[in-house]
């Protein structure tokens, strides 16, 4: 592996100002009663940025890899400590000769404050991956960050329910996995110190009815599943009305804890 150029550090460390900047006027905004759901928006814009940056420092224009945001990353929804998920798309022979690249890429993204979790996969390692239904609903919710028409048709094929769970598989799999969810928490939402998140009515129930609206029926925003006549108006508000009240009440504890749930003595889990 190749020396990084002497001027790494020095990118970083004005990624990482600019990024703590971000953070600061976000918080103002919070503490003037601007809505979360909208500043989760803006600062995983700002992120994008950075990544984006740190892949045409380490990468060539041409390189034949592309870089998705997925999870709740790839949503577009970072609050001040979440998760920062990407996958980068490439075939073998493409992964190994640019292991150091990518390496590099990685290191700046942790160098700069972005803790960034990935994955490097060829499309049919991602097919294979997505026998996990933790991995493929992450992948569902892949976000091109550097991509072209090609990678991401290759990405969409990889884990069409014709090939990894079919949406009647996927239905009864989520739903499994959520009634265990809820059986963690005593199945209440109602607990002296109720679970934000994968909490019974927490927001991974929404995220749970965005996954199966994706796989079921290739939408995912709410007004959508209206037209399809699956939801009536009165419903989409309610659940609308509550996710921006959770999602508020989840960036302010990530402000005043400084870290992300599962790191409080809380038992909140991981993105």
């Amino acid at each position: 592996m190749s020396a990084a150029p002497p001027d790494d550090a020095a990118w970083s460390a004005a990624a990482r100002a600019a990024l703590v900047r971000v953070d600061a006027r976000l918080a103002r905004r919070y503490d003037d009663g601007h809505p979360a759901d909208r500043l989760i928006r803006l600062r995983a814009r700002a992120v994008d940025a950075q990544v984006r940056a740190a892949w045409q420092r380490c990468l060539p224009a041409d390189v034949p890899l592309a870089l998705f945001a997925v999870g709740g990353y790839g949503r577009g929804e970072l609050f001040p400590h979440s998760d920062i998920d990407l996958l980068v798309l490439a075939e073998t022979t493409a992964q190994r000769r640019f292991e150091s690249a990518l390496a590099r890429f990685v290191a700046l993204l942790w160098d700069a404050g972005l803790e960034a979790s990935h994955a490097v996969r060829s499309p049919q390692q991602c097919s294979e991956a997505a026998a996990d239904l933790s991995v493929l609903t992450a992948l569902m919710e892949a976000r091109p960050l550097v991509v072209d028409a090609a990678a991401e048709a290759a990405l969409q094929e990889a884990i069409a329910p014709a090939r990894v769970w079919p949406p009647q598989a996927y239905f009864e799999a989520k739903r499994e996995e959520q009634r265990q969810r809820h059986a963690r928490f005593g199945d209440t939402s109602d607990n002296l110190e109720p679970n934000l998140k994968d909490g019974p009515g927490g927001l991974r129930d929404l995220h749970v009815l965005g996954w199966l609206a994706l796989r079921s029926f290739g939408v995912h925003a709410l007004d959508r599943l209206i037209e399809l006549g699956r939801l009536g108006w009165d419903e989409a508000a309610a659940l609308e009305r509550e996710r921006r009240v959770l999602c508020r009440l989840r960036y302010g504890l990530h402000l005043v804890a400084g870290r992300r749930e599962e790191r409080l003595r809380f038992d909140y889990q991981k993105d």
